[in-house]
């Protein structure tokens, strides 16, 4: 309970303090599709036939903010509350409209609605086209105690449709599941500089045989040898040793900076793409616009 609320005080005033923690360099990408999926200031949207559902945060008549589930279900112009019919429990919703039903169905978990405080409305709006339209707005709202969060299936219907998809099914998205992964992440050693080596490891790279791999070697510099000198001890090779071979820590931490920039470049080349394509305009060579001139 202790760290559930803990967590939940953090996913809400304190997003920053997740965003700082940084993990190894080959899980980043699976840590930013973490906090992407993760992100309390974006709702889960998801759209079905006849209906479509969002989750997240949303204030109730108190004015305190709270996670919930908005159901949206397209209506005419002249549906008025009368017309609307809906029988809600914590497992299960039916709503008609106009004599026609429209939802009946199950929810996929009966342990997270509650039910006192879920109501609906009738919402009139503007669509894009400038024309008023109108649909019912059912607020479906958490309880306290509930740890889960809705960004799988809301009803057994969605379930199917997914299993026989390509969608995943995210019923195990909870509290702690999500607690479990953070604690699960393993930070990346402290970065150190050229002349800074930790003990505790084995931070000196081995000689080995250039010509066979072996690490059975003796490095040494013989009385005509003119610099030290790797001589194998399971193949007559020999070569020159570098007596100032990076150390294992180092090599890698420079490795992984080299890979983190062309990761970085990659990704501005994707976004500049995007944006070219949104803009529908084709990268225009310069020197070719000064010759037409």
């Amino acid at each position: 309970r202790f760290c559930q609320s803990v967590y939940c005080r953090a996913r809400t005033n304190d997003r920053a303090a997740l965003m700082a923690i940084q993990p190894e360099f080959e899980h980043e990408d699976e840590w930013e599709e973490f906090l992407e999926r993760t992100d309390p200031r974006k709702r889960v949207e998801k759209k079905f036939k006849g209906y479509n559902w969002s989750f997240g945060r949303d204030e109730d008549d108190e004015g305190f903010t709270r996670e919930c589930v908005i159901l949206e279900v397209p209506a005419t112009r002249d549906t008025e509350p009368r017309h609307v019919k809906a029988k809600l429990t914590p497992s299960y919703l039916k709503l008609e409209l106009h004599g026609k039903e429209v939802i009946n169905d199950e929810f996929t978990d009966h342990r997270w609605l509650d039910v006192e405080a879920s109501y609906w409305e009738l919402e009139a709006k503007t669509d894009k086209a400038g024309e008023r339209t109108k649909n019912i707005r059912y607020l479906l709202y958490l309880r306290e105690d509930c740890p889960k969060y809705i960004t799988g299936a809301l009803f057994q219907k969605e379930k199917a449709e997914e299993a026989s998809g390509a969608q995943d099914d995210s019923d195990d998205d909870t509290a702690d599941t999500r607690i479990r992964q953070i604690a699960n992440l393993k930070e990346p050693e402290p970065r150190r500089d050229q002349d800074i080596y930790f003990s505790e490891e084995e931070e000196w790279s081995d000689h080995e045989c250039e010509g066979c791999g072996s690490k059975s070697v003796q490095v040494m510099k013989k009385a005509d040898d003119r610099e030290f000198k790797i001589y194998c001890n399971d193949c007559p090779f020999v070569s020159v040793a570098d007596m100032f071979k990076e150390a294992p820590s180092i090599r890698r931490q420079r490795e992984i900076d080299e890979a983190r920039a062309r990761k970085k470049k990659e990704k501005e080349r994707k976004k500049k793409a995007e944006k070219l394509a949104i803009q529908d305009q084709v990268p225009v060579d310069l020197a070719e616009l000064e010759e037409v001139d």
